[in-house]
């Protein structure tokens, strides 16, 4: 695989991202500034049981990376933290930059000039709502208009691979049809080419790599012991009647540039604590603060 830059907060983020919210969910999005609204999922033909026997297991996302999750332990104000604010490395309001991986550069607009962003970022669990799942079962694409509605795709429903599979979905912006597409490439996936047909024809082609790279572009440069991208958002759950945006608040550290199917570091906020705390497997001789909604990445 080729070294590539890439995010997902994912939101988110990982960032994270469908029928689309329920109206719990739909009241998380209104207090986060995004709206969502109602799209059939159409399911895409199942291949036949000897393509299916044939098929093999390509991560066709493995881009995007692999999430792990840090356990946070807490820090005591010892003998020579005094000071810690003089050796700040960040200190930014997380409302800021919540959910601002949604709107990245990869873009089309609608015959009633409603701007669309195209972004990507992976659920926290599996279409079954649980966890036993392969990372590829997780990933959604996210089209967020200027008006702050995100509509969501799965992606293994839109995979269009020769004979094995053959998918789209189609939502509804402005009360035009757009169809979206991923033709896969196997042997390079970060090449695969994602296509969006409207009612005039094709209004967006891109790579996914060219996704994840507008993704990472829209995190803040952190440097600890290596380069990160810092992404800040609401958590994204799935389930049998789709998915939903929760109110739990997610940060992601996104190794920068990265390596594909690398890591990225998923925080969960409510773990940061206004006293401190620390993520040893993550890395060693920092500290996170967050209080008031201001966080503090500092040396320890």
């Amino acid at each position: 695989m080729k070294n590539i830059t890439k995010v997902v907060a994912a939101g988110l983020l990982s960032f994270n991202f469908i029928s689309f919210a329920s109206a719990a969910g739909g009241e998380v999005l209104k207090s986060a500034g995004l709206g969502a609204a109602d799209v059939a999922m159409p399911k895409a033909p199942a291949p036949s049981a000897s393509a299916q026997a044939e098929m093999p297991d390509v991560d066709f996302f493995s881009y995007f990376g692999y999430g792990e999750k840090p356990k946070a332990a807490r820090l005591h104000m010892e003998k020579g933290l005094k000071g810690i604010e003089k050796e700040s490395l960040l200190s930014v309001k997380l409302e800021s930059i919540r959910n601002a991986y949604l709107k990245p550069a990869i873009t089309f607009t609608t015959g009633a000039g409603t701007k669309v962003h195209i972004s990507g970022t992976k659920a926290s669990n599996c279409p079954d709502g649980g966890n036993t799942c392969a990372d590829k079962e997780k990933f959604f694409l996210v089209l967020t208009t200027d008006k702050n509605e995100s509509y969501f795709v799965r992606a293994m429903e839109i995979i269009n691979w020769g004979i094995f599979m053959s998918g789209s979905k189609t939502v509804t912006i402005d009360g035009e049809k757009y169809v979206v597409k991923v033709y896969a490439n196997a042997s390079t996936p970060e090449n695969s080419k994602l296509e969006v047909k409207g009612p005039r024809g094709v209004v967006l082609t891109s790579s996914l790599k060219a996704v994840g790279d507008g993704v990472a572009a829209k995190g803040l440069d952190v440097k600890l012991g290596k380069a990160y991208k810092l992404a800040y958002g609401n958590e994204i759950v799935q389930g049998k009647q789709g998915a939903k945006f929760t109110d739990k608040m997610l940060l992601l550290m996104i190794p920068f540039p990265v390596v594909d199917a690398s890591s990225y570091f998923i925080f969960n906020a409510s773990d940061i604590k206004a006293t401190g705390v620390t993520f040893p497997s993550f890395e060693q001789g920092y500290g996170f603060r967050l209080e008031n909604g201001l966080l503090d990445i500092y040396r320890i």
